[in-house]
């Protein structure tokens, strides 16, 4: 059993009428007072999530785990899926992998979109041995690489179907690799190829109530690879134990309030921790249901054009989105639509602005908490208390029993604690934090004394305990909730005989967060066109999300004095271009007289823009200019001020 980490605060300490702490609901108490007040000895969980969907099926077989539809456009013809019956299809494909001799050691792949099969397909093979989620939108080569990596034996694959590419890319890295042992077709149509198992022919014959293998587990156990990153040729695979996931599930749930009734929603794909963990595992956990949105999720203009019917047709009680798809809901009639059933929504993966937030509350009456996780902490690790004090644009409070801190650091070491107020490297602890990445070589430099994971994160303290983050030390580029590692971007450039050199950097975007940019320069003397170069680029880059939305194409590329790239210099040119291009979409109507703009990057504490303007300027037209600048800005994160000169 699963004995949860004590050592950050207590649930009694959440209890406290304290505005700065998450306060719950008298269940979610009553549940975490009775955890707190039994033996330490006794405090366990379930040890396998196997065994924690099993308690949410014994709770009510009968209630709604999953609902399900192929377009938003036909709702009527969507299928719901019991709690008894979801636990018995995770139970026959455990049965069905057990029956091809796969045991805990053994690394089952699996390639599946946001349909119902990828809820047996992960939690099967999380009770029979390690899930290896694959993002099956990337090019064959990396889907290969990963699952040569991971050590796959056997592979499981949702199609064929003409929308999702999973079953055509399986089958196309299949020749080669000759370690994996068993090709599962879960879903879609029927298999042409030779050799396949075809999972929905086969399951019905194996028990759907207890695993044949006789499985003891243990929270240690690995039970899930979850890529990070934005997955180059190598990327690094974060092992999560059943532990992690566990603790995770039922943390989570409690400090949210997930009740049995809540119908909640998952449009995020099932190869990422979010998708998985946070907006399946962890309301199935506590009997809930969740709405899977189309095989292709939040991706599908069905689903976005939609979605107030969809909180309608299902009572929906809560969205989990990122800030794409708040702004484009923000942009979508709720028409006849009822969704008073709609009672918070969820947002990570990038900081929201306070103007969008507000005018999503405004027009569904629910409220947006914003909170932040990461693959290594397996999923989340702090987030806006339920029903405390929300400030937007933080990441809120640490989770219960996770411990979180902002340090400064020095020589590899943890210096001290910062000051509220002072930036520094964001940090992390607790039973949600895995052991390591499965290549040793990638866990060096990762903690610090303590147990302390680097999250690469960098960000502050408040007075209050809120966290907010400035900035991300692994100079990732997050594009609607896809980490994309520029450095995919840049080796892809850099084979191109007329580029010299090549960078990739992080556009602020008000749909997206961010959108990756690259900066170019030529070979001397070169005179190639740069529109050959933006092909060139789309055809070379494994990942769709990666290619570059704009190209700069500049004389160099700023450099440090030892030769590394200064990209918070083109960080801050990247501001620029988008700030001077969101101004001219406004200035048609009420032009600013804008005499300059100041990028400042302060490292730690994010950049700064500062807008210069004549101070000539009377009082009115000052007005004018600053309300044209708020709204010209009104999506964007970035910190700006206004100065006249």
């Amino acid at each position: 059993m699963t004995q949860l980490n004590t050592r950050v605060q207590a649930a009694t300490t959440l209890a406290q009428p304290d505005p700065y702490r998450p306060r719950l609901t008298v269940t979610a108490l009553a549940d975490i007072r009775r955890f707190e007040q039994t033996p330490l000895s006794d405090r366990r969980l379930p040890d396998s999530t196997y065994e924690l969907l099993r308690l949410a099926r014994d709770r009510a077989p009968e209630a709604p785990a999953l609902h399900y539809f192929t377009s938003g456009d036909e709702l009527a013809r969507s299928v719901t899926i019991t709690h008894a019956q979801m636990f018995g299809r995770i139970t026959q494909t455990a049965n069905l992998l057990h029956s091809l001799g796969l045991g805990p050691d053994d690394v089952i792949g699996v390639l599946m979109p946001v349909t119902p099969e990828s809820q047996y397909a992960i939690w099967g093979s999380e009770a029979t041995g390690i899930a290896c989620p694959v993002n099956w939108m990337l090019e064959p080569e990396i889907i290969a690489a990963l699952l040569r990596n991971a050590g796959a034996k056997a592979v499981i694959a949702y199609g064929p179907d003409p929308d999702i590419e999973a079953w055509n890319k399986a089958m196309l890295v299949r020749r080669e690799l000759h370690d994996v042992k068993h090709w599962i077709k879960a879903g879609g149509g029927k298999a042409s190829e030779e050799g396949i198992f075809d999972l929905d022919a086969s399951v019905d014959r194996f028990d759907d109530e207890a695993l044949d293998s006789g499985r003891v587990f243990s929270p240690q156990d690995t039970a899930s690879m979850f890529h990070t990153g934005g997955t180059t040729g190598t990327p690094k695979l974060a092992l999560h134990t059943h532990g992690n996931e566990v603790s995770m599930a039922w943390v989570s749930a409690m400090q949210i309030d997930v009740q049995p009734e809540d119908v909640r929603v998952c449009g995020v794909p099932m190869f990422h921790v979010t998708g998985v963990l946070t907006n399946c595992l962890m309301p199935l956990a506590r009997g809930a249901s969740v709405v899977l949105l189309t095989s292709s999720g939040w991706r599908d203009p069905s689903v976005i054009r939609n979605l107030w019917q969809i909180v309608d047709h299902f009572g929906v009680t809560a969205l989990g989105m990122v800030p794409s798809v708040v702004n484009m809901a923000l942009n979508i009639p709720i028409g006849d639509a009822d969704i008073s059933s709609l009672k918070a929504a969820s947002c990570g993966t990038a900081p929201l602005s306070v103007a969008v937030a507000e005018a999503f509350e405004q027009k569904t009456g629910a409220m947006i908490f914003e909170g932040y996780g990461l693959t290594e902490g397996t999923a989340l690790s702090a987030t806006n208390p339920r029903y405390g004090q929300r400030r937007i644009g933080s990441i809120g409070l640490p989770m219960a029993y996770q411990e979180m801190k902002v340090v400064k650091v020095a020589a590899g070491h943890i210096q001290r604690e910062c000051e509220p107020g002072e930036p520094g490297i964001v940090v992390v602890r607790g039973p949600n934090v895995f052991s390591g990445y499965l290549n040793p070589e990638q866990n060096k430099s990762i903690w610090f004394e303590g147990g302390w994971f680097n999250t690469g994160d960098l960000g502050y303290v408040d007075e209050d305990g809120y966290f907010w983050l400035t900035g991300r030390a692994k100079d990732l580029i997050i594009r609607g909730g896809n980490n994309i590692d520029p450095r995919m971007i840049e080796e892809a450039l850099y084979r191109h005989p007329e580029v010299f050199d090549a960078a990739a950097v992080g556009l602020p975007d008000a749909h997206a967060g961010e959108l990756p940019v690259a900066y170019i320069a030529l070979k001397p003397g070169s005179t190639f066109p740069l529109g050959r170069i933006k092909h060139y680029a789309y055809e070379v880059i494994p990942e769709r999300a990666a290619v570059p939305k704009q190209f700069y194409l500049v004389d160099a590329i700023p450099k440090t004095a030892v030769g590394k790239i200064q990209k918070n210099t083109l960080r801050s040119d990247a501001v620029l271009r988008a700030q001077r291009q969101m101004l001219a979409e406004v200035n048609a109507d009420t032009p600013v007289p804008l005499v300059d703009i100041r990028i400042e990057d302060r490292g730690d504490q994010g950049i700064l823009s500062t807008l210069v303007l004549p101070a000539t300027l009377s009082n009115e037209d000052r007005e004018i200019a600053v309300a044209t600048i708020g709204k010209a800005f009104s999506t964007l994160t970035i910190k700006y001020a206004v100065v006249y000169e």
